[in-house]
């Protein structure tokens, strides 16, 4: 029936994105709940927050070689199965009796994000028939509303009991998953060639990725303080950024079909001189135009950058995925000790450290980018060669580049 086919496709749209809003939600929840963590399991607050470390650290060592793995198998499938492990692994940590169970449980349930995030996002460009940004951009959106509602409503429940969120979360990553989309066949399916090139300049690209968020951690991660002692009430300020990032996000695909890294180069030049702004110039005014300016530019780079990734990888989907996931944990890493650095002298001075990384960013994604970008109303063909504009040369005579 016409309404049941209709179903299953909206099913199929809100899978990915509901998986990724409770797979964040487990790997975060916690971060909200180390007291009660702590008292629960009768140790310190340092030591129940050594979960959360290990959690990254697992995703961000393993997520590229699990990613290579990844695609020797079907991705729909591999994405369901992973799924499943995530959950089991989430529901043992909120079952966990004492500590050393506890962080054990948190580092194989990081191993299993690893894996999981790339398989999805994959997964998201493979099933998009024609706008792989757009795609990306609702996947996405599940990390923004996760960030958003996901954390502080698992910090409301905490206080009842810390086992509760993350149970649930698990939980809801499985249910989800099940309804996932199934990958479109490729005009590289059957093409031997392309299948075993290696992908083009994914992994330059991963590393500006991670440049271009080390700015702009440095800087958020020290956001609240910064907010304070310019008499902004931080939840104000947060609220603002976290709106900003939504609102960004929703609209990101629809600018990720064409010129990405023209684009991408764009936003991360107005977040360098936003920031700088913000550390020349501190203030209330300039806190909260700094914190919704930020916000934009982070709900805009994601979905520009994955999208361009994605597109390169061709048939290493899952690698460049992994490559990204690699990308977010370094640059989230790196930008909060490196903004660390600074504060001694000044609460102001990560955000100058973010603008200057944020400008390097902004020449390396310059200095990455290749003409000949997708043009607005084309196909988005994952991984196809840019076609000449005035010659038509036969697919099979095509040459090699």
């Amino acid at each position: 029936m016409p309404s049941d086919t209709a179903g299953a496709r909206l099913r199929a749209t809100v899978a990915l994105p509901l998986a990724v809003f409770f797979a964040v939600t487990v790997e975060m929840a916690p971060a909200g709940a180390l007291t009660h963590i702590a008292g629960s399991l009768n140790t310190d607050i340092g030591s129940a927050a050594a979960g959360s470390s290990l959690y990254a650290l697992s995703t961000a060592i393993l997520a590229l070689p699990l990613s290579g793995l990844a695609l020797r198998f079907d991705p729909r499938k591999a994405t369901v199965l992973v799924g499943a492990i995530f959950t089991v692994l989430g529901l043992a940590t909120a079952a966990a009796p004492d500590l050393p169970s506890y962080l054990f449980l948190r580092a194989l349930n990081g191993v299993a994000h690893g894996a999981f995030f790339p398989l999805v996002l994959a997964l998201a460009a493979a099933a998009a028939s024609q706008n792989t940004g757009k795609a990306v951009a609702r996947v996405l959106l599940g990390n923004g509303f996760a960030l958003a509602a996901g954390v502080p409503v698992s910090e409301a429940l905490a206080t009842l009991n810390w086992r509760i969120p993350i149970a649930v979360a698990a939980a809801g990553v499985f249910f989800s998953i099940l309804f996932a989309p199934r990958p479109v066949p490729s005009e590289l399916e059957g093409n031997n060639d392309e299948a075993h090139t290696p992908a083009r300049g994914v992994y330059g690209l991963a590393a500006v990725f991670a440049l271009a968020l080390a700015g702009h951690f440095s800087w958020y991660t020290f956001l609240a303080p910064a907010a304070a002692a310019d008499t902004v009430p931080a939840p104000l300020a947060l609220a603002s950024y976290g709106a900003a990032v939504i609102i960004a996000t929703v609209f990101s695909g629809t600018i990720a079909g064409w010129h990405r890294l023209r684009r991408a180069t764009f936003v991360v030049a107005a977040e360098a001189i936003n920031l700088a702004a913000a550390a020349f110039i501190p203030g209330p005014a300039t806190t909260i135009t700094a914190s919704v300016l930020a916000g934009t530019c982070f709900g805009l780079l994601p979905t520009l950058v994955q999208t361009e990734m994605l597109e390169r990888a061709a048939s290493h989907r899952p690698l460049a995925s992994g490559a990204a996931v690699v990308a977010f944990n370094t640059g989230i890493a790196t930008g909060a000790a490196a903004g660390a650095t600074t504060t001694g002298l000044s609460i102001h001075a990560p955000a100058l450290l973010g603008a200057v990384l944020l400008l390097l960013a902004a020449a390396g994604f310059h200095a990455v980018h290749s003409p000949g970008g997708k043009r607005r109303g084309s196909r988005s063909v994952v991984g196809a060669k840019p076609e000449p504009v005035t010659i038509t040369v036969p697919r099979t005579d095509r040459p090699r580049v």
